[in-house]
């Protein structure tokens, strides 16, 4: 087998037994992008800080993207919306995706349903301040010009709308997490009784914040952009952060805190924290992308700097291995089915609620 058609086989088992990684809801995602654009300090450019309805309908685009008609849209799409963190635990992560698949190509590492949540946040930042740059140096002397600086403006807006998406993922602890919908026995046994059923993800993230989360209940939580330091940094330990709350998000359900009707004060502190969290980061990278393209380049930043050794914890049981000699891949985790992903989207489209014990 050839390095390059082992590549594509292990990351294509690895997409396969993707989770579906559905973030917040149409609404959780709109508040989000709004709540952040309209923090952002007067500094940042006029057009931006005027286009919050854009960010706001921008902050849901991922998620109107996934639909089996699209299955080659899909497959790229659905990894980047999550990060398994128990799979990588331990591990110091290289700093993009393709450092991360040489480690594949090496043998290193072993693919797992990771995800690719940090590495996408961090992509679409990247990109944002090239584009703020460009329209910084744009000039504005003849219609044509005008026009290509009208263009670079609509391109800023879409990036920044569309990365507000995926920094509001990594708020929601299930896009962190093997239990991403019911308690994975399989993986950990069960601490204290956590519903092992499907259901959970949507119950908390779309039912429960249309029903009982206000942007009033999140405004007042909201705390003022920051220039960021290390984007990936920053970037891992917000998701690290995210991680931690798994077995709080787990015991509020278990005590009804995201049931129909539900008044749980702890359930609905814990929702607007986190939304709090996603708006609070997704206002600091726009902000920090527009103060660092006031340089040309970042000091220290190379794309040609080699790809680190990533050791593989001998604890992690599921794993997709590639075998020596040609004898092929074991998947040990299964992952959900294109039938479970669709019914998602359908349940998505059409505002009905989960049942219970339903796939996700």
């Amino acid at each position: 087998m050839t390095r390059g058609y082992r590549l594509l086989v292990l990351v294509g088992l690895g997409f396969l037994a993707a989770p579906p990684a559905w973030g917040w809801g149409e609404k959780g995602h709109r508040l989000v992008n709004r709540l952040a654009a309209r923090s952002l300090p007067r500094e940042m450019p006029l057009f931006f800080r005027r286009a919050v309805l854009e960010l706001e309908y921008l902050g849901y685009d991922p998620d109107r993207w996934r639909s089996p008609a699209e299955p080659a849209l899909n497959a790229v799409n659905a990894p980047d919306h999550f990060v398994n963190l128990e799979y990588v635990e331990g591990w110091e992560l290289p700093p993009d995706r393709y450092q991360f698949l040489r480690g594949l190509i090496r043998g290193d590492v072993a693919l797992t349903t990771v995800g690719f949540l940090p590495y996408r946040i961090v992509e679409l930042a990247e990109l944002l301040r090239v584009q703020f740059r460009l329209w910084r140096q744009a000039p504005r002397r003849t219609a044509r010009e005008r026009a290509e600086r009208g263009q670079i403006e609509r391109n800023i807006i879409v990036i920044a709308g569309v990365l507000g998406h995926f920094v509001a993922d990594g708020a929601q602890p299930h896009h962190t997490t093997v239990h991403y919908d019911g308690w994975n026995t399989a993986f950990a046994p069960n601490p204290r009784g956590y519903t092992t059923e499907r259901g959970i993800h949507l119950r908390f993230e779309n039912d429960f914040v249309n029903e009982a989360i206000r942007e009033s209940d999140v405004r007042p939580r909201l705390k003022p952009p920051r220039r960021l330091g290390s984007l990936f940094e920053e970037t891992m330990r917000y998701l690290r952060e995210s991680h931690a709350l798994v077995d709080r998000l787990y015991e509020l359900d278990r005590q009804g805190g995201f049931a129909p009707g539900s008044t749980h004060p702890e359930a609905k502190r814990f929702a607007a924290e986190r939304l709090a969290a996603a708006a609070h980061l997704l206002a600091s990278i726009w902000y920090t992308a527009w103060v660092e393209s006031a340089s040309p380049s970042v000091p220290g930043a190379s794309s040609s700097s080699p790809a680190p050794s990533i050791s593989v914890s001998k604890a992690d049981r599921r794993i997709v291995r590639s075998s020596a000699g040609g004898r092929g891949m074991e998947r040990v985790r299964s992952g959900s089915s294109a039938a479970d992903r669709d019914t998602v989207q359908e349940r998505r489209a059409s505002g009905a609620r989960p049942a219970v014990g339903s796939s996700p």
